[in-house]
């Protein structure tokens, strides 16, 4: 939704107040030359409106005659020829004028898809229950689409573009015939057109990289299905979203996408582009890597339209005088704002958010505005306006061949006005940022169990699941600035998509876990194993655990299981013995009121090794005979310690926290000091109603809230030293596979810190809330890692999961900061990892997270990441509601999570992060069956999907059914180290399909694009001249890419590529030997 837009032009607002209007200078033409060459600086007060009495517009007859040949000019369908991104869109545009300056008017719709309201409440237009509106109950997604495409039926030269997939596909779904197919008509002549094309408009900041390709994936299969290939956009429409990712544009390149228009962006950044006109730049998206690049123009204020010309409920004037009034609005506005791009082309969006429900009022009013100013021209003006859309514009300007600045990191932060960044969001509603992973993890479990067990009729339960994760990429969705009534929405979409893939899941099983028989017993999941909640374990004797790994490599795993007895073995595939230890649970544990009132006290932990894109099966069954109960240490007067094969970390039994943290492998080692914190708000400050400054939501400095994170000026962080102040209190385990030191921070901050026998990292996990309501005090806690490493105020963060970006402090790239908020305007997301790095030492420490978090460095050797965030005022920046999570008792929601440190040298610290960086985001799916004798006496009980593991840096990142053929499917591999991550002779890798996977052979195999929506080698971008004197490239394909390839299929994967394929399956020629029990 739109919530900053930015001041309006003076020149607009004295629209209103205008007297009679000057003719045109005799010298417009002259001017109008100086323009094109790239002048703009006379054009401004020279193009006015004539103020006399004669006729204005164009011949009617002459118009109608138009209209008609172009009718019959204009196909029916689809285009016949060879299909590529841009399917030569250009021939479906309105023309625009040689010699004179060209406005082009993008007439569209925002339509999110859950914000102050549900999904369906936005939708229906319904209300309900907490469904605040924010235009008094006019937003109404299906009743804009009745609207407008009647209106757009009238006249061939209207255009209108639209973005969510969710809602178009349920409205045409829901069309007859007759609307269907002249809603095709619309598509192939290029007057309604989709930008972007996802299910939903991603998030660029806090979303991972494999479910952006999903969710436009997804969208694009639709429009594929219903539109044809031409209908597929080639723009990016992110108008909405609270800053740019780098990773994002990246993955739009590699889709084939031309261009991204941005409508929001750091306001020193913008006021620094409209003065040096450089509101259009070539970004630079894999500088290191792929050497790609994506076109970006910023609107010049947003995406709503300019003021005065906005006709929602609203019907245009019949008056000349007026009409001459907003057509000369429109002209001096397009003119004012021409001066900060090159080209002779600019850019007007009209409309807003759920605009165009009164679709004839809109129309009627642009055909009479175009009309008017192009009247204009018989007088000297050099200003033509036509209907446009994005494609068409981003044609035109690439025709003029003008060269553009370059730059190469990404938008973010994100502030509208000092003081108040928008960098709360990173963090904000944790527990819905988790659940979407959860979620996605499950979901690509459910894909390939089923691609694995050639399952034929779950295509309709894995695409409820997928909707659903797709639809919380949306930018008020995983974000957590939507209400709470939304928030529980979008959990309860989640929570019915797992239950739908879990029953496929159960399915896939039937056919892999034995060849003897069909009626195994259902898999049951446990989806409170984070907390220690798992009926299954806590009441039967025996159960059998089935452990699937998604990836390409064996992996081990560390089985966390509640039970309520200390007496039982744990068997592993083929009935081997598989050590394992009981841990007490924590008191914070036993304290969260999810549990309910559980009888379970401690976990057993054992380890399981996985097969590459497999499964094992794990037997826990009681015996009298095994007792295993572990010692409790007690913290003496020295320092205590944790060490294994790799790490061994101290703490100082003094302060509670950890002090020294050794690699032993490589000698490696740090001060570390690591503890809790939090952050109290600023107080902010009130409106005022009579303010004109700071666009519609004013300039007034915020208090924390979903958005928005505004700590309190001139104040530290406050830490969090123990119950009563007297130091952290601890105790710990010692065991065979794991040792913990339990942290109690607080009565409501505790962590314990995990070290796994043969693990390389340390597993902190973290149980914060509920964040106290004392005295409304807004809580927003870091985890905060101090350290004696030598960093010059450089830190890294991944960008969507993916590719390293430097960060340097009170530092853009692209401009000169002004430092207004020392804090949280050197907050990033952090969707992966963080890391500090100490050169001189040749050192680097690393976190990873779980989900999607707030983080920075604002001191050298020093690392922070917010964890959880509680606030109880609203932070004024449009959702109208303070993030006060509640919870299940009302006092507040309790969050857990983990991070995993790594300490090690440079050079192979990537090497470590990024395979357990993978496990952490697509970790092995859990499930539990009971035993039901004869049925389960012949399980298969470890089965690999792959012949050989793949490559230790390729990673199997999508294998999915085709929607309609499961013989078909798509496949995706990525080689997941970067440029340098790797040695030399390591950095490229090789992977032969043809006989890679177990259960079939594949037979055919087409390369498409990221989307899996084009040819690879019939993409053709546009081509564009930068001011460094470089041509960005006009093709997807490597050199080895082909439209299709030959047997036996051998890819070469380069750093950080991802290759995307349409392959079909048979039998496999070498039949898969079970293995049984």
């Amino acid at each position: 939704m739109f919530r900053a837009r930015t001041k309006r032009l003076v020149c607009s607002v004295a629209v209103i107040t205008a007297i009679p209007f000057a003719i045109f200078f005799l010298d417009s033409l002259n001017v109008g030359l100086n323009f094109l060459k790239g002048d703009h600086s006379e054009l401004s007060p020279k193009v006015m409106i004539v103020g006399d009495d004669r006729p204005v517009g164009v011949d009617e007859s002459i118009l109608e005659e138009k209209r008609v040949e172009d009718e019959k000019a204009e196909p029916d369908m689809m285009e016949p020829e060879p299909l590529s991104v841009t399917c030569r869109n250009d021939r479906k545009c309105n023309p625009t004028r040689s010699g004179m300056f060209n406005v082009h008017i993008v007439p569209h719709s925002h339509n999110d898809v859950g914000w102050k309201k549900t999904a369906d409440q936005y939708y229906t237009g319904r209300g309900g229950g907490n469904a605040a509106s924010f235009y008094d109950g006019a937003e109404c997604s299906h009743c804009i689409l009745d609207n407008v495409i009647p209106q757009l039926l009238k006249d061939p030269a209207r255009r209108f573009i639209y973005v969510e997939m969710a809602f178009f596909s349920r409205w045409f779904n829901e069309q007859d015939l007759t609307t269907r197919r002249a809603v095709r008509k619309l598509v192939a002549q290029g007057r309604l057109q989709f930008v972007t094309g996802g299910w939903s408009v991603s998030d660029s900041a806090t979303t991972y990289y494999d479910d952006i390709i999903n969710q436009h994936t997804l969208g694009f299969q639709w429009i594929q299905k219903e539109l044809g290939e031409c209908a597929m956009s080639n723009i990016g429409w992110h108008i909405d979203q609270f800053g740019h990712s780098r990773e994002h544009s990246s993955l739009f390149a590699q889709m084939g996408f031309d261009a991204i228009f941005l409508g929001r962006i750091d306001f020193q950044d913008h006021a620094r582009r409209i003065q040096s006109r450089d509101m259009e730049t070539v970004w630079m998206t894999s500088p290191r890597n792929l050497g790609n690049s994506l076109f970006t123009s910023i609107l010049y204020d947003g995406y709503f339209s300019p003021a005065n010309l906005a006709w929602e409920r609203r019907s245009p004037s019949a008056s000349k005088r007026i009409q001459k009034i907003e057509a000369k609005a429109l002209i001096n506005l397009a003119v004012k704002w021409a001066e900060s791009y090159k080209s002779s082309h600019v850019l007007i969006p009209v409309g807003g958010d759920f605009a165009f429900r009164s679709a004839r009022y809109w129309y009627e009013a642009l055909d009479r505005l175009i009309a008017t100013v192009n009247a204009e021209q018989k007088f000297g003006s050099v200003v033509h306006a036509l209907y446009s859309t994005p494609s068409c514009y981003i044609n035109s300007v690439n025709k003029e061949s003008v060269k553009f600045s370059t730059m190469s990191t990404d938008f973010l932060p994100y502030s509208t006005i000092p003081n108040t960044f928008w960098t709360g969001f990173f963090t904000s509603r944790p527990g819905l940022k988790r659940h979407v992973k959860v979620a996605s993890s499950l979901l690509q479990t459910c894909e390939m169990l089923a691609v694995l067990a050639r399952l034929t009729r779950v295509g309709r339960d894995v695409t409820l699941l997928k909707k659903a994760v797709s639809l919380l990429q949306h930018h008020d969705a995983i974000t957590g600035t939507e209400k709470q009534h939304v928030t529980d929405d979008y959990n309860r979409m989640l929570s019915e998509g797992e239950r739908a893939c879990q029953y496929v899941i159960s399915t896939a099983y039937r056919k892999l876990l034995t060849q003897k028989t069909r009626n195994l017993p259902t898999q049951h999941f446990c989806n409170h194993l984070n907390i220690s909640v798992c009926h299954m374990t806590e009441t039967a004797d025996k159960v059998f655990v089935t452990v699937f790994n998604p990836l390409g490599q064996s992996a081990s795993q560390w089985i966390r299981l509640p039970v309520t007895v200390h007496h039982f073995i744990i068997t592993g595939p083929k009935s081997q013995a598989t050590e394992a230890q009981i841990v007490p649970l924590t008191e914070s544990t036993l304290r969260i009121p999810e549990r309910g009132i559980k009888k379970p006290r401690v976990d057993v932990v054992f380890e399981a090794k996985l097969p590459p894109f497999g499964f094992a099966v794990y037997t826990l069954e009681t015996d009298d005979d095994a007792t295993l109960i572990p010692p409790k240490e007690e913290i003496g007067t020295g320092r205590y310690y944790v060490t294994n094969q790799y790490l061994s970390l101290t703490v100082d039994p003094r302060t509670g926290v950890t002090q020294t943290l050794r690699n032993k492998e490589i000698g490696v080692d740090i001060k570390m000091e690591q503890r809790y914190l939090y952050y109290l708000s600023s107080v902010g400050q009130t409106r005022d109603p009579e303010g004109r400054t700071g666009g519609v939501l004013g300039s007034h400095k915020r208090t924390s809230g979903a958005y928005a994170f505004v700590p309190k000026e001139f104040s530290r962080p406050v830490p969090l030293k123990g119950p009563n102040s007297t130091g952290v209190k601890i105790h710990a385990y010692k065991g065979p596979n794991v040792q913990e030191i339990r942290q109690e921070f607080s009565p409501w901050i505790s962590q314990v810190i995990r070290l796994y026998n043969g693990a390389p990292y340390l597993e902190l996990e973290w149980t914060v809330g509920p964040i106290p309501e004392n005295m409304q005090g807004t809580k927003e806690v870091i985890s905060r890692f101090t350290t004696d490493l030598s960093t010059n105020g450089m830190f890294y963060t991944d960008s969507n999961g993916r590719e390293t970006i430097p960060r340097r402090r009170n530092y853009r790239e692209t401009w000169s900061l002004n430092v207004t908020s020392p804090v949280s305007g050197n907050y990033y997301p952090v969707t992966a990892r963080m890391f500090l790095r100490d050169e001189e030492r040749n050192i680097q420490l690393t976190v990873l997270t779980d989900r999607c978090q707030g983080g920075s460095s604002l001191s050298d050797g020093q690392m922070e990441l917010m964890v959880h965030r509680r606030t109880f005022k609203d932070d004024d920046l449009g959702v109208e509601e303070p993030l006060n999570e509640r919870g299940e008792d009302g006092r507040g929601l309790v969050l857990r999570g983990k991070h995993y440190v790594f300490l090690s040298t440079i050079d192979k610290a990537a090497r470590e992060y990024r395979a357990l960086g993978l496990q952490i985001h697509h970790p092995p799916t859990v499930s539990f069956m009971q035993p039901d004798p004869p049925t389960t006496n012949h399980l298969v009980t470890s089965f690999s999907g792959l012949r050989n593991p793949l490559p230790f840096n390729v990673h199997l990142l999508t294998l999915d059914q085709t929607p309609g053929d499961p013989d078909t499917l798509i496949l995706r591999l990525e080689n997941f180290m970067e440029v340098g991550e790797a040695g030399e002779d390591e950095e490229e890798a090789t992977v032969t399909l043809q006989f890679l996977f177990s259960k079939f052979d594949i037979t055919t195999v087409r390369e498409l694009s990221l989307g899996g929506n084009h040819n690879i080698t019939r993409v053709r971008r546009l081509m564009w001249n930068t001011t460094d004197g470089t041509t960005t490239r006009g093709t997807l394909a490597s050199a080895d890419s082909r439209d299709v390839h030959s047997p036996p299929f051998s890819i070469l994967l380069r750093p950080m590529e991802i290759r995307t394929f349409r392959v079909t399956t048979g039998p496999s020629a070498k039949p898969y030997s079970d293995n049984d029990v």
